[in-house]
Order: C-alpha cells, then sequence, then structure tokens
C-alpha cells in the first residue's frame, strides 16, 4: 500500500526539488521554474516556440545528480502542410555558447519525427524502449502536440485521427508523470478572432490535459522583448511579463585546450571524412590541408570569435589562395622566359 501523503508534504517535494530553468529569468519567474514530472504546454508564434526549445535544450543537457543527462525532442508534422525543422544550426551554436562540447552535447539529445497520427501513437512506444535503456532523460520536448490532428493526411474518419492524437498526448502525460520528466510542448493558435489573446488548437482537451498552459506573444512596436501569458497553472497566480534569454557560458563542461579541441576534430574528421573518401588524390589533400592547419594553430588559437570548423575552412581557404599565388607567380616566369627565347629566335 503506498504511504500516505498530504498536499502540504507534496508542496514541500516539489519546492525542494531543483527545478529546469527555460533559459529567462523572466519565465522562470512567471512559471515557477519547470517541475519535474509536470505538463507544459506553450502556444504563439511558431519562431518563438523553436528559440524557446532550443534554450530549454541546452539547459537540460546540464549535468546532474545522475550523471549526464538525455533531452528527447519529438517533431510532429505534416511536411505536406507546414515544414517543421528542428534549427540544428542554431542550436548546436547555442550549445557552443553554453560551453558544451558539441559533439557530445548533440548526441545526447534523443529526435523522434511523426507525420500522422498513427505514428504519433508509435512515438510513446519509442520513447519506452529510450527509458527502458536510459535513467537520466531530464526532458521530453514536443513540438506541435496537436498540430496532427488537423494535419494529417486521411480525410476520411477524423474521428479516428483526433482519438489516437489524444491517446498518444495522454499516454505521453502518464508515462512521464510517473517517471518524474517534464515535458514541454507547443501547439498553434486558434483560428477563431478574438480581440483577448488567442486560444490554442484544442483548447478545451489540452486545457484539462496539461498542467501549466502559457502563451506566447511577439513583441510589438513599443515592447523591448517577446510577452508572455500565464494562462493556467496549479499554484502561481496568472499574469504576464515581457522576457529575454540569458546564455549561461559555463553550463557545459570546462571548456577544453584548443590544442586539445583541435586534434579531437582532426581525428574526427578522419575517421567520418577522410576514411570514405573515394579518390586518393583527396585523401592525400586532406594531408595537405592537415598540414595548413597544423602550421598556423597558433593564429587559429587566438581567434576567439570564431568556430574550429570556420576556422580550419579559412584556414583552408588561404592555403588554396597561397597556392594559387605560387602557381601564379610561376606562369609569369615561364612566360617571361618563353618570351626572351620568343626575341632570340626572331
Amino acid at each position: 500500500m503506498a504511504e500516505y501523503v498530504t498536499g502540504l508534504q507534496l508542496l514541500d517535494q516539489q519546492t525542494e526539488e531543483k527545478l529546469l530553468s527555460t533559459g529567462s529569468p523572466e519565465l522562470d519567474q512567471l512559471i515557477g521554474g519547470v517541475q519535474r514530472g509536470l505538463f507544459y504546454f506553450f502556444y504563439g508564434h511558431k519562431e518563438l516556440m523553436e528559440t524557446l526549445f532550443r534554450h530549454m535544450t541546452v539547459q537540460a543537457l546540464a549535468e546532474n545528480k545522475h550523471g549526464k543527462p538525455i533531452v528527447v525532442y519529438m517533431l510532429l508534422g505534416n511536411y505536406r502542410k507546414e515544414r517543421t525543422n528542428l534549427g540544428l544550426e542554431e542550436l548546436a551554436e547555442l550549445m557552443e555558447d553554453s560551453g558544451f562540447h558539441l559533439w557530445e552535447a548533440l548526441q545526447r539529445v534523443q529526435i523522434f519525427t511523426a507525420s500522422s497520427a498513427d505514428q504519433q501513437v508509435l512515438l510513446v512506444e519509442g520513447l519506452i524502449r529510450l527509458l527502458m535503456e536510459e535513467n537520466n532523460v531530464s526532458l521530453v520536448i514536443v513540438r506541435g502536440i496537436y498540430k496532427l490532428a488537423k494535419d494529417d493526411p486521411r480525410i476520411r474518419n477524423r474521428h479516428v485521427v483526433y482519438e489516437e492524437v489524444q491517446q498518444s498526448i495522454n499516454n505521453l502525460r502518464n508515462i512521464c508523470a510517473e517517471r518524474k520528466i517534464p515535458i514541454v510542448a507547443s501547439g498553434r493558435d486558434s483560428t477563431a478572432k478574438t480581440k483577448r489573446k488567442p486560444m490554442p488548437e484544442s483548447s478545451l482537451f489540452l486545457r484539462h490535459c496539461a498542467n501549466v498552459i502559457i502563451y506566447l506573444r511577439k513583441r510589438k512596436k513599443d515592447s523591448r522583448y517577446n510577452r508572455a501569458f500565464l494562462v493556467d497553472h496549479p499554484l502561481k497566480p496568472l499574469g504576464s511579463v515581457e522576457y529575454h534569454y540569458v546564455v549561461d557560458f559555463k553550463m557545459g563542461r570546462e571548456t577544453k585546450p584548443f590544442r586539445m579541441s583541435y586534434q579531437e576534430l582532426v581525428d574526427r574528421l578522419r575517421k567520418e571524412f577522410q576514411d570514405p573518401l573515394r579518390s586518393e588524390n583527396r585523401r592525400t589533400a586532406f594531408e595537405h590541408l592537415i598540414q595548413a592547419w597544423s602550421d598556423e594553430l597558433g593564429a587559429m588559437s587566438y581567434a576567439e570569435s570564431f568556430k574550429m570548423l570556420d576556422l580550419m575552412l579559412f584556414i583552408s581557404t588561404l592555403e588554396n589562395r597561397s597556392l594559387l599565388e605560387k602557381a601564379n607567380d610561376r606562369l609569369d616566369s615561364f612566360d617571361r622566359r618563353l618570351k626572351r627565347l620568343e626575341d632570340a629566335v626572331m
């Protein structure tokens, strides 16, 4: 028999837990941080959702008492209706700015996709299999959690589509609640015209399903930042706030020495890029590039405003330009010698 827990004890337990940050101090203050096992539903402009989820992904990757956590990122959407992208380049840049080792951090982001409601049901099974192998999932993100109820390609039997989407959401919520994993999901605005802040798609269903609901609105001309509205929360008073994000440069592990990071990247490029090359000439050319990079490693280490791969590409371009200038000088020399020979013959 389960031990009896009072409401006050439950509140104390939640207060003692380390909360996950959204990356924005104002947004954290508005919603009280992200608590383990709760379902947070954000809706509003698509770009605002993408930015929020990038920052939350990086926050959730920070080491905890169980080690290095894993983030589950689910992308839902019918590509024939609307393209849904992860924004990997922006996420990678934010990871590096936060002090993470890029390759190691990206390996801890598990991506699930679904383009129909029945595939969305199968995502729950995929999550269960992952949780059987990994005990340190710190966050589950769902982009467009109710989108496929509207965008599923099946035209007939729409009631089946709605049932599949709602079933997947309920199952996902129950699994994460049992494992004390927070869910952060996004949705679109309702198409209904209103002067007040809009409600999300399927507002009735998600209002009963989600624990916390937040509407994000793009900033107006007279506003400095975007604004967040707390629509529903079991403990916090409703309200709104303008918010911005703060990048914690010490969130990831300590930054490695430049030469060590360079050598690790070269080793990865040898294994994952050079070895599969079909042309022997290109593999040899790659070795010449490594020599050029190594010769200018000192200059690269001083250019802190650039990423490692950008620096290596820049050095490669300089090397190519240098070789081109040498070739041009030799051609000019040959032209002058040829002209002298022609003049002598004539």
